[in-house]
């Protein structure tokens, strides 16, 4: 005759380990990311934009593409809330990428003298 407690725990523990093999479990710690989520995956800066004015970003890897009708040497910035910079260069061509951007607030502009521009950064 076999033990009930003893069926019981052994049921148990093999439900353990078939949750923590699936990832189950743990559950309800809601928020790990630290709200990150919920930030913008893409944002649009243009020279009609105020001066200054900021964009929010998850964290990740983005495609930056621009247009600078009449602008030949283009550089863009874009620029943490801390004041360091994540990208400052001229990028290689219409669309580039931009590595390892931390969750944040940014301004992002082209700091070249250029009249008219717009800049679009989108999650990758």
């Amino acid at each position: 005759m076999s033990d009930p407690r003893r069926t019981t725990s052994i049921a148990m523990l093999i439900v353990m380990l078939l949750l923590a093999a699936c990832g189950g479990g743990g559950g309800g710690g809601g928020g790990a990311d630290g709200g990150e989520s919920d930030l913008p995956d893409a944002a649009k800066a243009s020279s009609e934009d105020a001066e200054g004015t900021t964009y929010d970003l998850q964290p990740g890897r983005y495609r930056l593409s621009y247009q600078a009708p009449g602008c030949t040497d283009v550089v863009i910035a874009i620029t943490g809330a801390d004041g360091a910079a994540i990208y400052d260069q001229k990028p290689r061509g219409y669309t580039s990428f931009v590595n390892d951007v931390p969750a944040g607030t940014y301004t992002i502009a082209v700091t070249s003298d250029c009249d008219e521009w717009t800049i679009n950064l989108n999650k990758f």
